[in-house]
């Protein structure tokens, strides 16, 4: 399981040894997805996996394609996230920089101005501090480890999720965040309905490396609304969200009640030197051999409709509880929070089309 629960002393053995035990696990897995490399695993030439392979139909009906299951294939592009440096001089600057102070205007006006690969450095700087202040130097540097142990797990069990296994929901709960989740149980909703059963198996998980870091500080009932989490509705998070002011530069986000005098630059500061709650993001680039199959039944007959048996890149969001560094032996839990920036790039296409709807008022 990766939502792990640890102590700052605790932290280097059970997650060096968790990513251990899931790698094992889930690499020598069943039907004879695993690697050549675990000690029990059949040895077969190229020729007979070749033929024990189900045959392909490449006419992919496109609904199967971010409709009714959004897992990309190996040949589509990777999707844009909010969060891109490249496209935003400030990250959600333009959607979550609300009445801001004159101080930070200044400083996001002359982060504005930065070439893209000072912003880059300066951003994971800052946040790697503010995520080492918080959560300790042994979580940071053991989370691509983590995040490639946990892959074969999630992989495992949305297939399981799709065969309508009654315990794999209750365990995706424990490694998705609420939003992720929902998603995800809609869209193998929508498989169901159509007889469509999905089949995700991981083969090899390679040079994991971090992409991007951010951090937020602040209550974590802001950031819940902010991120629309599943036991949030609508109308009480947009409250909630009326109640803060949210500051971001170089994807250090700080909330902060309105009437606080608390700045961003003064809330960086605090949570570098360990005191404020903090919430870690990172992304997660790894090169993944894997085989995503959506298998139709009809009649009683098995037809696949989506065989794709390829090695890619996949980015894993992983985000971490709200941890309140001022305490001795801060806990705090890793879940995923997005797979190929799915609810990311939602979220930015939202934002475009309201940008757009207001720029023709």
């Amino acid at each position: 399981m990766f939502a792990i629960r640890i102590g700052s002393r605790q932290r280097q053995t059970i997650l060096n040894t968790t990513a251990r035990q899931l790698s094992k696990n889930c690499m020598c897995a069943d039907n004879g997805a695993a690697s050549s490399t675990c000690a029990h695993a059949p040895h077969t030439t190229k020729a007979q996996r070749v033929e024990s392979e189900i045959r392909r139909d490449f006419g992919y009906p496109a609904k199967y394609h971010g409709g009714s299951f959004p897992w990309l294939l190996s040949a589509e592009r990777q999707r844009t996230p909010m969060e891109d440096l490249e496209t935003s001089a400030l990250l959600h600057a333009k959607d979550i920089q609300q009445n801001a102070g004159i101080g930070d205007g200044a400083v996001s006006a002359a982060v504005g101005v930065l070439p893209l690969s000072a912003r880059r450095t300066l951003a994971y700087t800052l946040n790697m501090r503010v995520a080492r202040a918080a959560l300790g130097a042994a979580a940071m540097d053991s989370v691509c480890d983590g995040a490639a142990a946990v892959l074969p797990r999630v992989a495992s069990l949305l297939s399981s999720a799709s065969r309508c296994d009654v315990d794999a929901p209750e365990e995706l709960s424990r490694v998705f965040t609420g939003p992720l989740l929902a998603h995800y149980m809609r869209d193998l909703d929508r498989l169901r309905r159509d007889h469509v059963r999905l089949d995700l198996k991981v083969h090899s998980v390679e040079n994991p490396r971090l992409q991007h870091l951010r951090t937020h500080t602040g209550p974590e009932a802001a950031f819940a609304a902010l991120n629309g989490a599943a036991q949030v509705s609508s109308l009480r998070a947009g409250l909630t969200r009326q109640k803060y002011r949210y500051t971001s530069v170089l994807g250090a986000t700080h909330a902060a009640p309105y009437k606080t005098p608390l700045s961003w630059s003064a809330a960086m500061m605090a949570a570098i030197g360990g005191q404020a709650q903090v919430r870690v993001r990172v992304d997660v680039e790894l090169m993944v051999h894997m085989r995503y199959r959506l298998i139709n039944k009809h009649n009683g007959v098995d037809k696949t409709i989506v065989d794709d048996d390829a090695t890619r890149n996949l980015v894993l969001t992983l985000e971490s509880t709200a941890v309140d560094a001022a305490e001795d032996q801060p806990q705090f839990e890793w879940r995923v929070a997005d797979i190929d920036y799915l609810l990311s790039s939602e979220r930015r296409i939202e934002s475009e089309f309201v940008e757009a709807k207001l720029a023709e008022v």
